[in-house]
């Protein structure tokens, strides 16, 4: 052997110095860590909703990430996927990137962009920064106690404490997550990671020593995790979710049967802490609804004491023997356990039959009914586009143009049909694909883990909570709020890691040998890392500009807001409501040709709003632009909602204004054609609601039943009294005189009306009303006397 091959052979069986192995102990603690923080406060920023509090947090695990590559890359660990999950949890980014280039709201998609590169940035970490059970244990414990803390705010917004816009509504506690399902979802969650704690801190009944695997509280730790488990679940029912006490049960029954040690001592911990729970919870919501905050606190205090004294009286039980008799007596405990089942559904059965008008309004809930008519329309907007969706946020935008009646939701309520309508038949493929994956290496732990029962009741309780929240996001829009999918994801990347604990292995055996960089990898990290914190910061800059931009102009403070709202636009030019925005300045500045310009390309990168139509409407009139733009505008704009009353009053109103300035310039049949147009958008409401099955109309709350409005009255009697037809305009016209808001320029076209009748005394009656209410327009009753359209 050569000496420069004796050295190379040198170099590589060396070890690292002690030194660089300390750097490297540091630089992962720092992503480590960080990434606990990153899991820990998302809840607290109300539920990680809204788009500029996301694009924070990627730039945040985005900065996480490159550090973690560091890691890896000294570690010369260059692995990034292997497993068929991972790239399962990479394609939804991808297939919302995909679907991002044919979206009907660029501004939008980027958004679901930004959280889906977010969730798969946790995910990665997650799996690779867990190492062992140590590991897993503080990212689970980090998130736990993130959920005490958000159970504690809801005790205390609902006392007045603390303030959290909307965290207390109509005797429902909201807390940080601001939605009471996502937050029951949230901490339905956490309490199968609460007892998954309580179960480590017991004495493990088939050998009779404490679990070695235990979090070391020593003797505290079965009354620390009764009483957070207390907390968490108290506030479960405070949020009073229906669907998700429901999945709740579900997943609890199913954790039971499946756990693989400490049954029945985790059975009667749950009925320990959950019985004084629900005592406090059902007297501390009437309390703190009443404004009586010491008792609401003394309930609180009440049940926690009987917790604490609950897990006191089970530990003096254990220690005579209690595990091991219900160990011996198995099958007498498990037949008692049945009998007091049947007895609760015979119960049940009881109730039912002596309340059954409260329990058919329950089965025939509003809420449950709706959200499979959103489920239908959703399919509606599916079917038109199967493949890749509507693009992130498609649903939002353009749900209006398919929903079978009128509601208010910008979200589908359902997770998969959600998906389903922004990135197609291929976003649900790979959220199906993520699942299975899931469930497959979770399997797979399982079952080759058949002697190690913990790592056996690690993986069943990250299972249950992965699938807790999957299945209540089946039946709401919770995986809207980034917090909860966090969560979700970090289930993932912990399944991933124990997946992967023979890599983990190998890749710290690789540290102890030399080999020489690969810098590559380390640059193409780094760029992915600039990349996403650019696009972030970029968003997240111009998100905040706006804002400012809006204040600014609101204040009056006109060339500030200006320049802030051309530097939102300038970080973000997809955002069609930046360029409305900046429209109607344009507008007000009399640039119209401008203003004409930016509410142009508002429409293209937003396409399904109304309001963005109307806005162009009355940027063609001040544009003198054609009858046909004008009027097909404002027809686009009623076709994208057709069950909002204010877009037929719009569509009457641009009618009347079209054939009135054709009258003025002298065009007769043109004004005749779109003054009569304007006395059939009555019609057209008519032949809308008659469509429409009963079963919808006893749904349509948000709204009044859509009728002929008074403005739709107004503009139509002031189009008949131009085409002649007095007696139909004065019919129009006195419905709209019953109204305040229409009032008085209903007036002045009664005016008209009754001069032309011959009344000169109701004429001046009438116009002496207008003048009073309408000063402006009634000046211009001499110049409309003569104003008809010729016959």
């Amino acid at each position: 052997m050569s000496s420069k091959q004796a050295v190379r052979e040198k170099k590589k069986s060396a070890k690292l110095p002690d030194k660089q192995q300390s750097r490297l102990e540091s630089c992962y603690h720092v992503a480590f860590w960080s990434l606990a923080a990153l899991l820990f406060f998302p809840p607290y920023f109300r539920g990680l909703f809204f788009p500029y509090e996301q694009e924070l947090a990627l730039i945040f695990a985005a900065t996480i990430f490159w550090v973690v590559w560091l890691w890896k890359w000294s570690n010369r660990n260059y692995q990034f996927l292997s497993k068929p999950m991972d790239y399962a949890i990479l394609a939804l980014p991808v297939i919302y990137l995909m679907s991002a280039f044919q979206a009907v709201n660029y501004g939008l998609a980027v958004n679901e962009l930004v959280k889906t590169m977010l969730y798969f940035m946790v995910y990665w970490m997650v799996s690779k920064l867990v190492r062992d059970k140590k590991g897993i244990s503080i990212i689970l414990h980090t998130i736990y106690l993130s959920a005490c803390g958000v159970a504690l705010a809801g005790f205390m917004t609902a006392t007045g404490i603390i303030n959290i816009n909307d965290g207390f509504l109509n005797g429902r506690i909201y807390s940080t997550y601001q939605y009471p399902n996502a937050l029951a979802s949230f901490l339905g969650a956490l309490i199968f990671i609460g007892l998954y704690f309580w179960s480590r801190c017991i004495t493990d009944d088939s050998t009779g020593k404490r679990s070695s695997a235990r979090w070391d509280f020593t003797n505290f730790g079965p009354y620390l995790y009764a009483a957070g488990n207390f907390i968490i679940f108290a506030v479960f029912l405070g949020t009073k979710s229906a669907g998700g006490l429901i999945v709740f049960a579900i997943a609890l029954a199913l954790f039971i049967i499946g756990l693989p040690k400490n049954r029945w001592p985790v059975s009667i911990h749950f009925l320990l802490f959950s019985v004084p729970a629900g005592i406090t919870i059902w007297q501390f919501i009437p309390n703190a609804t009443a404004g009586r905050m010491g008792q609401a606190w003394l309930w609180c205090l009440l049940g926690l004491v009987l917790t604490l004294a609950a897990q006191w009286l089970y530990n003096c039980c254990a220690r005579k023997g209690m595990l091991s008799w219900l160990a011996a007596n198995n099958r007498i405990v498990t037949a008692a356990a049945l009998l007091l089942i049947i007895a609760g559904g015979a119960l049940t059965g009881v109730y039912i039959s002596g309340h059954s008008e409260s329990v058919q309004a329950l089965v025939q809930d509003r809420n449950a009914i709706e959200r499979l008519a959103f489920f239908q329309d959703a399919m509606k907007m599916f079917n038109e586009r199967p493949i890749l969706g509507w693009g992130g946020g498609g649903w939002e935008e353009a749900y209006r143009a398919y929903q079978s009646y009128l509601y208010n939701s910008n979200q589908v309520h359902g997770y998969f049909f959600q998906v389903m309508v922004e990135v197609g038949a291929l976003g649900l493929l790979v959220v199906l694909g993520i699942w299975i994956t899931f469930l497959h290496a979770a399997h797979r732990i399982f079952y080759r883990n058949k002697e190690d029962l913990d790592t056996r009741l690690l993986v069943w309780t990250v299972t249950m909570a992965a699938i807790a929240i999957g299945l209540h996001s089946v039946i709401d829009f919770d995986l809207s709020l980034s917090a909860l999918t966090l969560v979700l994801w970090t289930m993932f990347g912990i399944t991933r890691a124990l997946y992967g604990e023979q890599e983990n292995e190998k890749a710290m055996k690789k540290t102890k040998k030399y080999e020489a960089p690969r810098y590559g990898s380390l640059a193409a990290a780094t760029i992915l890392s600039i990349v996403l914190i650019s696009l972030a910061g970029c968003l997240a800059t111009a998100n905040n500009s706006y804002k400012s931009a809006m204040a600014n102009l609101q204040a009056q403070n006109y060339s500030k807001g200006i320049a802030l709202l051309q530097k939102a636009l300038a970080y973000n030019p997809l955002s069609a409501n930046y360029h409305s925005a900046l429209a109607n300045i344009s507008q007000g500045q009399g640039k119209i040709d401008e203003a004409i310009v930016q509410a142009q390309k508002a429409i293209e990168l937003g396409q399904y709003n109304p309001n963005r139509y109307v806005q162009l409407v009355g940027l063609y009139h001040s544009g003198k632009r054609s009858d046909e733009e004008v009027t097909a505008t404002a027809e686009k704009a009623l076709s994208l909602a057709p069950f909002q009353s204010e877009w037929y009053d719009f569509l009457a109103r641009t009618y009347l204004m079209v054939g009135y300035n054709d009258i003025i310039a002298g065009n007769d049949s043109n004004a005749r054609q779109y003054l009569q147009k304007a006395t059939t958008v009555s019609g057209l409401i008519e032949e809308r609601m008659a469509t429409l099955p009963e079963k919808e109309k006893n749904l349509w709350k948000d709204a009044p039943l859509l009728t002929p409005s008074p403005a739709v009255k107004l503009y139509t009697g002031s189009a008949q009294y131009l085409l002649g037809d007095l007696a139909a305009a004065q019919t129009n016209l006195k419905y709209a005189l019953d109204n305040e808001g229409t009032k008085g320029e209903a007036s002045l076209w009664l005016a008209l009306v009754f001069d032309k009748l011959g009344d000169p005394q109701a004429a001046q009656q009438m116009l002496d009303q207008a003048t009073k209410l309408v000063p402006d327009l009634a000046k211009n009753y001499e110049g409309l006397r003569n104003l008809r359209v010729s016959q």
